[in-house]
């Protein structure tokens, strides 16, 4: 989980930065309209969002592992108390 979570602020640290390239490169933040820092901005976003996305999911992904030992833990009590039932009458 640890990882994930790391993947997730590297993602976010790499949004900001491709958010303050992306302003650098308008007239605003910079001398003009730079259409190569854009693009390299663009660029870079769609890979940091990528990081958040993954670390997401892998969070995601160990929840539902979680979830799903522990219904097959209650679906193993469950069958249990049945035989229980069975072998009593």
């Amino acid at each position: 989980m640890i990882l994930h979570r790391t993947l997730q602020v590297v993602g976010l640290l790499a949004v900001l930065m491709c958010a303050e390239l992306a302003w650098r490169a308008s007239p605003w933040g910079g001398d003009g309209w730079s259409r190569a820092r854009l693009l390299y901005a663009a660029a870079g976003l769609v890979s940091a969002l990528a990081l958040v996305a993954i670390g997401g999911l892998g969070i995601a992904l160990r929840r539902a592992e979680a979830q799903a030992r522990d219904q097959a833990a209650e679906m193993r009590a469950a069958i249990a108390r049945l035989e229980e039932l069975l072998r009593q009458r």
